[in-house]
């Protein structure tokens, strides 16, 4: 079958007439999402009033069953804009400032309809006979050098297959329109189905930060194993059930938080992931690990007085997407959660965090300084002797949870004497001497 291209020439007449057919197919699997905002719509619509001419439409054609169906390869959003006009979509707004300021379609004169409009042509390249492999060349071949297309845009042509289509399905998940991840701009442009998908890569190859991970996990998992693909759609829901029963709508919605940020909800995906490989997962009561998370959310910034805070800060802007960057705030993330996952703080990285964590805070505040570096003496009462804790050495400072805790976090921990947290009966207790050396995070960071 020839597939020699030409061009013609098309009235919007005709466009809508195919639409109107069912003979016009103007998204296919590997078209990007409408973009075009309200101003390039109306202004689309006021060249059209104008006679500008606008660019090439390319096509391509199949007659099945005596009838001509077109296949829309580049130009499907201005078609898409002009069908939504003829269909009373939307009115001619701002910017437009000509006599039909505010009217839609319908309500433009008679002879505006069908002298200026729908006799308004179009130029096309069409070819005939294209099949899904060559269509999808010819969509590449435009975009990549004539329009600019993002990264997830192209791949749509570029690598077809099962891992993209999961992507596509779990980006359409209630609980990401709940949170307020993604905005609709980046829903249009795919950029939810990119962040899944790399998600989805993490969950695959591992925290990483190679940019072409997502590409390598398009082209392997093409064709992806049923019994694989379902473990690991089950696993991705399971993370996303527990962040949306921690920050439940009614009690902690993510999206007034700053976890439903990109790097913030990576790392906290992540953290999830490592604790439900552990055979973890989450109480019903989740208020003291709730408390923990809204102090962070308060304090972490990159100018917090609270050194490690300030450090997460910085890690989710510069570098934010490197593996380095990734695992460390995974790892600061995982042990704040472990607290409540595991009813305990017996994880020497978990203790460690928790433990330069409480430090940093404690020694933190501006209002606890006495003026010359050291805790006033009517701040931090010893629990168990009711005396102040700055009359002990810092090795001799522990910190202690009471008996009976199921959930260790910051929010219900206490500073005591390493001595008198042995007569509170403490249910777990970190002694300071355990980390003489608070740099131990930077281990992590470069390993």
């Amino acid at each position: 079958m020839t597939k020699k291209w030409h061009s013609s020439t098309h009235p919007i007449s005709d466009i809508r007439d195919w639409d109107r057919a069912g003979a016009l197919i103007l998204q296919p699997d590997y078209q990007r999402r409408e973009v075009w905002g309200d101003v390039a719509k109306v202004m689309l619509i006021d060249s059209v009033l104008n006679g500008i001419p606008m660019p090439k439409i390319f096509v391509s054609s199949l007659i099945k069953e005596g009838r001509t169906y077109r296949t829309v390869i580049d130009g499907q959003q201005r078609i898409t804009t002009i069908l939504s006009f003829l269909s009373d979509g939307f009115a001619l707004t701002a910017p437009y400032e000509g006599a039909f300021l505010g009217k839609k379609f319908s309500e433009l004169p008679p002879e505006i309809q069908d002298e200026t409009i729908l006799p308004y042509e179009i130029d096309f390249n069409e070819a005939k006979g294209l099949v899904d492999s060559e269509l999808r060349e010819v969509y590449s071949r435009v975009n990549k050098y004539l329009v600019a297309l993002n990264r997830q845009e192209l791949r749509k042509a570029d690598f077809p297959g099962v891992f993209l289509e999961v992507a596509e399905d779990l980006a359409t998940l209630e609980y990401f329109d709940e949170s307020g991840l993604f905005n609709a701009t980046a829903r249009r442009r795919s950029l939810d189905v990119e962040y899944v998908a790399e998600l989805l890569a993490g969950l695959l190859l591992g925290i990483t930060d190679r940019k072409d991970a997502i590409d390598e996990c398009c082209q392997v998992y093409r064709e992806w194993d049923g019994a694989a693909r379902e473990k690991t759609v089950a696993e991705f829901n399971a993370i996303v059930s527990d962040i949306a029963a921690i920050f439940a709508p009614g009690v902690r919605p993510i999206r007034k938080t700053r976890w439903k940020q990109k790097a913030d909800f990576y790392s906290l995906f992540f953290a999830v992931r490592d604790l439900r490989r552990q055979g973890l997962s989450p109480p019903d009561d989740l208020m003291r690990l709730r408390e923990d998370l809204v102090m962070l959310d308060g304090r972490i910034a990159p100018t917090s007085d609270v050194p490690i805070l300030s450090r997460y800060a910085v890690y989710c802007v510069s570098q934010a997407n490197s593996a380095a960057s990734r695992n460390w705030r995974t790892n600061f993330i995982r042990a704040i959660l472990r607290g409540t996952y595991a009813a305990s703080i017996d994880d020497v990285e978990q203790r460690k965090v928790i433990f330069m964590l409480a430090s940093d805070i404690r020694f933190s505040l501006e209002s606890n300084w006495a003026g010359d570096g050291c805790p006033p003496v009517n701040e931090f009462v010893c629990p168990g002797c009711g005396k102040p804790e700055h009359e002990a050495n810092a090795a001799a400072t522990a910190l202690c949870w009471i008996a009976g805790t199921k959930a260790f976090q910051i929010s219900n921990a206490m500073w005591a004497h390493l001595e008198c947290s042995k007569a509170l009966n403490a249910a777990a207790v970190i002694p300071g001497s355990e980390f003489a050396d608070q740099d131990e995070l930077d281990d992590q960071e470069q390993q």
